[in-house]
C-alpha cells in the first residue's frame, strides 16, 4: 500500500515509496511488435462504473500478458529476456497503465524480468490467479471508495503478478494516479488495501502538484489519511489494527522529527513510513500519519471525508496539535 512521488525521485502503496518503473516510451522497430491487445481485450479488461455516480473503472489483468512472453521465450531461445519482456508485456502495459509517467528513462525496469529459472514457478503463480474474484473484490472496494469519495478522474487497476523484489502488494503511481496491484494471493484486506490506494489516487488527480516535493510530512499524512480513509470505507475490515501502535515513544519520534519540513532521501523516507529498520516499529509511519489524521479529526468532527483529505498536511498537524504528545 504505497504511493510513488516521481518528483521527488522518492520511492514510495498505502503507499510507500517504492519506484516502480515500467518503460516503453521509444517503440523500435520489431518482428511482433504491435501485440494485438485487442483480440484478448475482453479477457484482459474489465470496466465497470459506478451506477451512482457514473465514475469510471478499468482492471487491467496485466498477469495475463505473461502468456505471451513464455511463447517468445520459448520461440526464441536466443534472443535476449529483457527484449521479449518489453515487447511483450512492458509495451502493452505502458499503454495501459503508464501512459503520462516518466518511468520510461529507468532502467530499473531489469530488475523486474523474469529470470529463466522463475518462468515455472511464475506460470503456476499466474494460473491460479482467480481474475473473477478480483474483478468482484476490487470493483466492490472501489465503489463503495467512490460513492464517499467521488472523482470525475477514471480509476486503472493494473493487477501484475506477485514479485518478490516489491515488497508492497499495492502501490498508486503519481502523475498518473493509477493503482498498481502484485497478486499473492486471495486476502480479506484486498477490499480494505484498495480503498487506501483509491483516496491516494483521487489526492493524486485533486491535489498534486508535479512541480512541487513532498516532505516528510506530507508523506506521513498521505498514508494516514489513506488509512483513516481505509476505516470509513471498511468500518470492521481495516488495516488500523496491524499498522496503529498507540505510543508515543519519544526516541523514535526524534529519528523522524529531521524531516517533516525537509525532501529526504528515498532511503530515509523509506525507513520513516516502513519502520523496521533504524530501531522504528513496523509500520511506523503509517501508525504516526493515522494517529495526526485521528487526532486532527477528534478536533474538528465535523470534517467530510472530502474536506479533510483537502486540507494540507501542516494545517493537519498543527491544527490537530499532535506535537503535544511528544513535548
Amino acid at each position: 500500500m504505497k504511493i510513488i512521488n516521481i518528483a521527488n525521485k522518492v520511492l514510495a502503496s498505502i503507499c510507500i515509496l517504492i519506484i516502480f518503473t515500467l518503460s516503453a516510451c521509444e517503440k523500435n522497430e520489431q518482428p511482433n511488435e504491435d501485440i494485438k491487445l485487442e483480440d484478448k481485450q475482453q479477457e484482459i479488461t474489465y470496466s465497470f462504473t459506478n451506477p451512482n455516480t457514473g465514475q469510471e473503472f478499468t482492471i487491467f489483468h496485466s498477469y495475463l500478458l505473461y502468456e505471451n512472453y513464455f511463447e517468445a521465450v520459448e520461440d526464441n531461445p536466443d534472443e535476449s529476456l529483457y527484449k521479449l519482456y518489453q515487447q511483450e508485456v512492458v509495451q502493452p502495459v505502458y499503454e495501459a497503465c503508464l501512459e503520462n509517467s516518466d518511468f520510461a528513462d529507468s532502467a530499473t525496469l531489469l530488475k523486474w524480468v523474469p529470470r529463466e529459472g522463475e518462468l515455472d514457478t511464475l506460470k503456476n503463480q499466474i494460473g491460479l490467479i482467480n481474475k473473477d474474484y478480483l474483478n468482484e473484490v476490487f470493483e466492490e472496494s472501489l465503489v463503495k471508495s467512490s460513492d464517499i469519495l467521488p472523482s470525475d478522474k477514471k480509476t486503472t487497476v493494473c493487477v501484475f503478478p506477485e514479485n518478490k523484489r516489491t515488497p508492497s502488494e499495492m502501490l498508486t503511481i503519481v502523475e498518473t494516479g493509477n493503482i498498481i496491484v502484485f497478486h499473492s494471493k486471495p486476502d480479506l484486506l484486498y477490499k480494505a488495501g484498495m480503498a487506501h490506494e483509491y483516496h491516494h489516487s483521487v489526492w493524486v488527480g485533486k491535489h498534486y502538484n508535479e512541480n512541487a516535493y513532498l516532505t516528510g510530512l506530507d508523506y506521513l499524512i498521505l498514508e494516514g489519511q489513506a488509512v483513516m480513509f481505509e476505516t470509513v470505507v471498511y468500518p470492521n475490515l481495516n488495516s488500523s489494527y496491524l499498522v496503529n501502535d498507540e505510543r508515543f515513544n519519544k526516541e523514535h519520534w526524534s529519528k523522524i522529527e529531521p524531516y517533516l519540513d525537509s525532501v529526504a532521501t528515498p532511503e530515509i523516507i523509506d525507513e520513516m513510513i516502513q519502520g523496521s529498520s533504524n530501531g522504528l516499529p513496523n509500520y511506523y509511519g503509517y501508525s504516526e500519519g493515522y494517529k495526526m489524521i485521528r487526532s486532527y479529526l477528534s478536533l474538528h468532527p465535523e470534517m467530510t471525508v472530502e474536506e479533510w483529505t483537502s486540507k494540507s498536511p501542516k494545517e493537519i498537524f498543527e491544527e490537530g496539535n499532535y506535537i503535544a504528545n511528544y513535548q
